[in-house]
């Protein structure tokens, strides 16, 4: 049931919230998430750091990747490590670090930079894109701590940017088929559902941060749309 909040903001009991950041509905682009930490801009407004605290029970760290706040392509991980474009900055990595001591963290050497469009992962596995070389999946696989394996959802290499999983659960894009829903149902160990966010966005990862304790996603994701997400994140 959806209940409407003051202002913009609203909330499906469960753990999702709509809600828009820097202007846009595309909340996915400014935020990294695990079960344990989020990564957001400086410019972040202080109430859309206090949603995130409430929705995903997450530390929350302030600061850019490579200079922009941009920081959902630039850097991803979950519980044992992050990997974070090679474009950082110093300063940025030093804050990382000095922020999650016992966090992995790896700068990806690789001519792909959007990392996060290329990856995605939970705690049981992760599904890579097919452009990385087999010595930059080592690479991943030893920060990130999980089997890895390399391939498309839907017939695309951008892995990490049109699907998103948690440890409760996952989704992908709307043009996957039953037998990836179920092939990487088993791998990840959680359920997979196709779907879309941002009434008809098929890049999933644009629209959504989510963890295993809530999500957030674009204000103009339909209800239909929630009810997917609602059920395949088990939020």
């Amino acid at each position: 049931m959806l209940k409407m909040k003051a202002g913009k903001q609203s909330v499906v009991s469960g753990g999702i919230y709509t809600e828009e950041f820097f202007g846009t509905v595309e909340v996915g682009l400014f935020a990294t998430t695990t079960d344990e930490i989020c990564i957001v801009p400086p410019q972040t407004k202080p109430r859309h750091e206090r949603l995130i605290e409430k929705a995903l029970g997450v530390e929350v760290i302030r600061t850019t990747i490579a200079g922009s706040f941009l920081i959902g392509p630039l850097v991803v991980g979950n519980s044992s490590g992050l990997v974070i474009s090679r474009m950082v900055l110093e300063e940025e990595l030093e804050k990382i670090r000095s922020s999650f001591r016992d966090l992995n963290t790896l700068v990806l050497e690789s001519k792909y930079t959007a990392v996060g469009n290329l990856i995605l992962v939970n705690d049981r596995a992760a599904l890579v894109s097919s452009y990385f070389n087999k010595r930059e999946v080592e690479m991943i696989q030893d920060v990130l701590g999980v089997e890895v394996l390399q391939g498309v959802v839907a017939n695309r290499p951008y892995v990490g940017s049109i699907s998103v999983v948690t440890n409760n659960g996952g989704v992908l894009h709307v043009q996957a088929s039953q037998e990836e829903e179920k092939n990487l149902s088993e791998f990840f160990k959680v359920e997979f559902l196709a779907g879309t966010v941002n009434d008809g966005v098929p890049f999933i990862r644009s629209g959504v941060i989510a963890n295993s304790r809530g999500a957030i996603v674009g204000a103009r994701t339909t209800g239909p749309e929630l009810m997917i997400l609602s059920r395949a994140l088990k939020v």
